[in-house]
């Protein structure tokens, strides 16, 4: 009897000591830029697919083509307590809109792996990548939607 109540107290002054960081989730989830395809000619008997790779890369493949220069992977970053393990959840795909139209984001890819540590400095960013296919009676149009990430 004596020797567990030594063994319970040690186990609580040892759980004591842990520091409350240790055991705290990622802070927040900041978006710093949303995705963007850019303009792209699709429809018509056009369909195809547009990839921007999570590194910042657009290709295109099949009949679509592309108009302007101007695209971006969507970008976020994680802070949080340094030392501490995070888990981020991407979609395998989602819906962008434009009115009743709609297109197909999927293949969605990170630039950092899906589990780490936060780093020294409390924050760690990342890039997602994703392809968006076209149909071939796409409607010409501004798409937009929301895609679902989190980190625990």
């Amino acid at each position: 009897m004596r020797i567990r109540a030594k063994f319970v107290a040690s186990l609580l002054a040892l759980w004591c000591m842990v520091p409350a960081t240790a055991l705290a989730a990622p802070t927040a989830l900041a978006k710093n830029q949303d995705f963007d395809f850019g303009r792209v000619v699709g429809g018509a008997g056009r369909s195809g697919v547009v990839t921007i790779t999570s590194a910042e890369v657009r290709t295109y493949t099949g009949n679509v083509l592309p108009l302007g220069t101007t695209f971006s992977a969507a970008r976020f970053t994680i802070t949080g307590n340094v030392g501490k393990s995070y888990t981020i959840t991407l979609p395998v795909s989602f819906v962008i809109n434009a009115g009743v139209d709609q297109m197909t984001v999927t293949a969605v890819t990170s630039s950092i792996p899906l589990t780490g540590v936060i780093p020294a400095g409390g924050a760690v960013s990342f890039s997602v990548g994703g392809t968006l296919n076209l149909g071939a009676v796409q409607r010409n149009a501004k798409y937009s939607g929301s895609m679902n990430i989190s980190v625990k």
